[in-house]
Protein backbone atom coordinates (compact mmCIF):
# COMPACT_ATOMS: atom_id res chain seq x y z
CA UNK A 1 0.00 0.00 0.00
CA UNK A 2 1.38 3.82 -1.35
CA UNK A 3 2.08 5.93 2.17
CA UNK A 4 1.21 9.26 2.28
CA UNK A 5 3.69 12.38 1.26
CA UNK A 6 3.02 14.60 4.04
CA UNK A 7 3.74 18.69 4.49
CA UNK A 8 4.36 19.92 7.95
CA UNK A 9 4.11 23.12 9.61
CA UNK A 10 6.14 23.27 12.17
CA UNK A 11 5.51 27.01 13.61
CA UNK A 12 7.91 30.30 13.78
CA UNK A 13 9.72 28.72 16.05
CA UNK A 14 8.86 28.10 19.66
CA UNK A 15 8.30 24.41 19.89
CA UNK A 16 5.48 25.06 22.03
CA UNK A 17 3.31 26.39 19.26
CA UNK A 18 3.43 23.24 16.74
CA UNK A 19 0.42 21.80 16.61
CA UNK A 20 -1.20 18.78 18.17
CA UNK A 21 -1.67 17.16 14.40
CA UNK A 22 1.67 18.08 13.64
CA UNK A 23 3.09 16.13 16.89
CA UNK A 24 0.55 13.49 16.55
CA UNK A 25 1.81 12.83 12.64
CA UNK A 26 5.62 13.05 13.64
CA UNK A 27 5.11 10.90 16.14
CA UNK A 28 3.56 8.29 13.93
CA UNK A 29 5.25 8.87 10.10
CA UNK A 30 8.44 6.50 9.31
CA UNK A 31 10.50 8.82 7.43
CA UNK A 32 10.98 12.79 8.28
CA UNK A 33 12.63 14.99 5.77
CA UNK A 34 14.64 17.95 6.42
CA UNK A 35 15.42 20.51 3.88
CA UNK A 36 18.66 21.78 4.39
CA UNK A 37 20.90 24.89 2.54
CA UNK A 38 24.14 23.31 2.48
CA UNK A 39 24.53 19.44 3.89
CA UNK A 40 26.81 20.27 6.99
CA UNK A 41 24.46 22.76 8.27
CA UNK A 42 21.81 22.36 11.47
CA UNK A 43 18.21 22.40 10.43
CA UNK A 44 16.28 24.98 12.91
CA UNK A 45 12.94 23.06 12.06
CA UNK A 46 14.44 19.72 13.21
CA UNK A 47 15.41 21.10 16.60
CA UNK A 48 11.93 22.30 17.06
CA UNK A 49 10.55 19.06 17.20
CA UNK A 50 13.23 17.87 18.66
CA UNK A 51 11.42 16.55 22.15
CA UNK A 52 8.48 14.87 19.91
CA UNK A 53 10.98 12.48 18.36
CA UNK A 54 12.83 11.62 21.24
CA UNK A 55 9.54 10.60 22.55
CA UNK A 56 9.07 8.31 19.76
CA UNK A 57 8.00 4.60 20.80
CA UNK A 58 10.07 3.35 17.09
CA UNK A 59 13.05 5.39 16.16
CA UNK A 60 11.93 7.38 12.72
CA UNK A 61 15.13 7.47 9.57
CA UNK A 62 15.21 11.34 9.63
CA UNK A 63 16.49 11.90 5.60
CA UNK A 64 18.06 15.67 4.85
CA UNK A 65 17.80 16.72 1.68
CA UNK A 66 19.41 20.22 0.06
CA UNK A 67 18.12 22.69 -1.33
CA UNK A 68 20.65 24.91 -1.95
CA UNK A 69 19.41 29.10 -1.95
CA UNK A 70 20.23 30.01 -5.39
CA UNK A 71 18.49 31.64 -8.25
CA UNK A 72 20.00 29.14 -10.54
CA UNK A 73 16.48 27.66 -11.96
CA UNK A 74 17.91 25.19 -14.14
CA UNK A 75 19.75 23.59 -11.46
CA UNK A 76 16.82 23.87 -8.87
CA UNK A 77 14.91 22.31 -10.80
CA UNK A 78 16.97 19.12 -11.05
CA UNK A 79 17.39 18.89 -7.51
CA UNK A 80 13.90 19.12 -6.98
CA UNK A 81 13.44 16.00 -9.06
CA UNK A 82 15.99 14.41 -8.04
CA UNK A 83 15.05 14.63 -4.18
CA UNK A 84 11.28 14.30 -5.57
CA UNK A 85 12.73 10.51 -6.42
CA UNK A 86 14.22 10.11 -3.01
CA UNK A 87 10.42 10.91 -1.57
CA UNK A 88 8.62 8.98 -3.74
CA UNK A 89 11.18 5.94 -3.45
CA UNK A 90 10.34 6.37 0.36
CA UNK A 91 6.46 7.18 0.19
CA UNK A 92 5.34 4.02 -2.01
CA UNK A 93 6.76 2.10 0.90
CA UNK A 94 5.20 4.21 4.15
CA UNK A 95 4.28 7.78 5.49
CA UNK A 96 6.75 10.53 4.76
CA UNK A 97 6.81 14.10 6.38
CA UNK A 98 8.58 16.69 5.25
CA UNK A 99 8.88 19.38 8.15
CA UNK A 100 8.94 23.25 7.25
CA UNK A 101 8.77 26.45 9.30
CA UNK A 102 5.84 28.53 9.39
CA UNK A 103 3.36 27.05 7.14
CA UNK A 104 3.92 24.62 4.08
CA UNK A 105 1.83 26.69 1.92
CA UNK A 106 3.39 29.91 2.37
CA UNK A 107 6.78 30.71 1.22
CA UNK A 108 8.07 27.35 1.82
CA UNK A 109 10.22 24.65 0.72
CA UNK A 110 8.21 22.17 0.50
CA UNK A 111 5.99 23.51 -2.25
CA UNK A 112 8.57 23.31 -5.08
CA UNK A 113 8.79 19.25 -3.80
CA UNK A 114 5.01 18.88 -3.90
CA UNK A 115 4.64 20.34 -7.07
CA UNK A 116 7.10 18.25 -8.28
CA UNK A 117 5.94 15.00 -6.48
CA UNK A 118 2.27 15.41 -7.48
CA UNK A 119 3.42 15.50 -11.02
CA UNK A 120 5.58 12.94 -11.62
CA UNK A 121 4.04 10.31 -8.88
CA UNK A 122 0.36 10.97 -9.20
CA UNK A 123 0.12 7.82 -7.02
CA UNK A 124 1.61 8.55 -3.68
CA UNK A 125 -1.26 10.62 -1.56
CA UNK A 126 -0.34 14.10 -0.17
CA UNK A 127 -1.51 15.85 2.40
CA UNK A 128 -0.99 19.55 4.02
CA UNK A 129 -0.74 20.00 7.95
CA UNK A 130 -0.96 23.85 8.51
CA UNK A 131 1.38 25.23 10.80
CA UNK A 132 1.60 29.32 12.61
CA UNK A 133 2.71 31.71 10.30
CA UNK A 134 5.37 34.15 10.81
CA UNK A 135 3.06 36.39 9.76
CA UNK A 136 0.67 36.23 12.30
CA UNK A 137 3.43 35.54 15.04
CA UNK A 138 5.44 38.69 14.50
CA UNK A 139 1.40 40.45 14.93
CA UNK A 140 1.42 38.42 18.07
CA UNK A 141 4.87 39.45 19.34
CA UNK A 142 4.94 43.36 18.47
CA UNK A 143 0.52 43.13 19.10
CA UNK A 144 0.44 44.83 16.77
CA UNK A 145 -3.09 44.05 14.37
CA UNK A 146 -2.53 42.66 10.32
CA UNK A 147 -5.98 43.80 9.69
CA UNK A 148 -9.39 45.26 11.06
CA UNK A 149 -12.24 45.88 9.56
CA UNK A 150 -12.21 46.46 5.35
CA UNK A 151 -8.18 46.75 6.15
CA UNK A 152 -6.51 45.14 3.03
CA UNK A 153 -3.09 43.18 4.34
CA UNK A 154 -0.21 42.66 1.09
CA UNK A 155 2.46 40.14 2.37
CA UNK A 156 5.17 40.28 -0.01
CA UNK A 157 9.30 39.20 -0.63
CA UNK A 158 11.55 42.13 0.48
CA UNK A 159 13.70 41.71 -2.30
CA UNK A 160 11.24 43.09 -4.98
CA UNK A 161 12.10 45.90 -7.35
CA UNK A 162 11.39 49.13 -5.81
CA UNK A 163 8.33 49.84 -8.50
CA UNK A 164 6.70 46.63 -7.88
CA UNK A 165 6.78 47.22 -4.27
CA UNK A 166 5.44 51.10 -5.01
CA UNK A 167 3.04 49.92 -7.02
CA UNK A 168 1.24 46.96 -5.02
CA UNK A 169 2.03 49.04 -1.67
CA UNK A 170 -0.55 51.58 -3.69
CA UNK A 171 -3.31 49.33 -2.90
CA UNK A 172 -2.42 47.92 0.51
CA UNK A 173 -3.11 49.23 3.78
CA UNK A 174 -0.96 47.01 5.42
CA UNK A 175 1.97 45.18 4.19
CA UNK A 176 4.07 42.12 5.32
CA UNK A 177 7.47 42.49 4.53
CA UNK A 178 9.18 38.81 4.52
CA UNK A 179 12.63 38.59 5.57
CA UNK A 180 13.41 42.08 5.43
CA UNK A 181 16.03 43.11 8.01
CA UNK A 182 18.80 44.10 5.55
CA UNK A 183 15.91 45.86 3.19
CA UNK A 184 13.93 48.07 5.75
CA UNK A 185 15.34 51.38 5.35
CA UNK A 186 15.16 51.09 2.13
CA UNK A 187 11.49 51.00 1.71
CA UNK A 188 10.72 54.27 3.93
CA UNK A 189 11.14 56.27 0.42
CA UNK A 190 9.06 53.68 -1.26
CA UNK A 191 6.24 53.64 0.99
CA UNK A 192 5.96 57.20 1.64
CA UNK A 193 5.67 58.04 -2.48
CA UNK A 194 2.31 55.12 -1.80
CA UNK A 195 -0.23 56.50 0.23
CA UNK A 196 1.98 56.00 3.56
CA UNK A 197 3.10 58.82 6.18
CA UNK A 198 5.99 59.06 8.86
CA UNK A 199 3.36 58.71 11.32
CA UNK A 200 2.66 55.11 9.66
CA UNK A 201 3.15 52.48 12.18
CA UNK A 202 6.09 49.61 11.68
CA UNK A 203 6.94 46.53 13.66
CA UNK A 204 10.34 44.70 12.94
CA UNK A 205 10.59 41.61 14.72
CA UNK A 206 13.55 39.48 14.44
CA UNK A 207 14.01 35.71 15.39
CA UNK A 208 10.33 35.33 16.44
CA UNK A 209 9.47 33.70 19.16
CA UNK A 210 12.68 32.07 19.98
CA UNK A 211 14.77 32.96 22.94
CA UNK A 212 17.06 36.12 21.25
CA UNK A 213 13.63 37.78 19.19
CA UNK A 214 14.14 41.10 19.45
CA UNK A 215 10.96 43.56 18.70
CA UNK A 216 10.99 47.16 17.34
CA UNK A 217 7.86 48.90 17.36
CA UNK A 218 7.76 52.46 15.86
CA UNK A 219 6.81 55.18 13.03
CA UNK A 220 8.21 54.82 9.57
CA UNK A 221 9.72 58.26 9.57
CA UNK A 222 11.85 56.94 12.53
CA UNK A 223 13.22 53.92 11.01
CA UNK A 224 16.65 55.11 9.75
CA UNK A 225 17.24 56.12 13.09
CA UNK A 226 16.98 52.12 14.17
CA UNK A 227 20.39 50.08 15.31
CA UNK A 228 19.35 47.16 12.68
CA UNK A 229 21.48 44.32 12.06
CA UNK A 230 20.97 42.08 9.35
CA UNK A 231 19.09 38.48 9.84
CA UNK A 232 17.52 36.47 7.22
CA UNK A 233 14.53 35.27 10.25
CA UNK A 234 13.43 38.83 10.48
CA UNK A 235 9.49 39.87 9.55
CA UNK A 236 8.31 43.16 9.08
CA UNK A 237 4.62 44.69 9.38
CA UNK A 238 4.00 48.35 8.44
CA UNK A 239 0.46 49.87 8.82
CA UNK A 240 -0.91 52.79 6.66
CA UNK A 241 -2.59 54.06 10.30
CA UNK A 242 -0.89 55.12 12.98
CA UNK A 243 -1.24 53.32 16.08
CA UNK A 244 -0.60 53.61 19.39
CA UNK A 245 2.56 52.02 20.53
CA UNK A 246 2.38 50.30 24.07
CA UNK A 247 6.00 49.77 24.58
CA UNK A 248 9.12 51.05 26.35
CA UNK A 249 10.23 53.80 24.21
CA UNK A 250 14.37 54.56 23.57
CA UNK A 251 15.93 56.99 22.32
CA UNK A 252 15.63 56.23 18.44
CA UNK A 253 11.93 56.31 18.52
CA UNK A 254 11.09 53.52 18.78
CA UNK A 255 9.88 50.41 21.23
CA UNK A 256 11.69 47.14 21.91
CA UNK A 257 11.07 44.25 24.19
Amino acid sequence: MVGTFIGVGVGPGDPELLTLKAAKTLQAVDVICVPKSQLNRPSMALGMVKNILDERKKPVEILELVFPMTKDELNNRKLWVENAKIVADKAIKGDVAFITLGDPMLYSTFLYLYECVKETYPEIKLEIIPGVTSVTAVAASSKLPLAEKEEVVTIMPSNLTPTHIEEVAKHADNIVFMKCAHHIREFISILLKSGFSKDSTVALVKRCTLPNEKVLVGKLGDVGKWDISEDYFSVAIVKKSKVPIHWKQNGNGCGYK
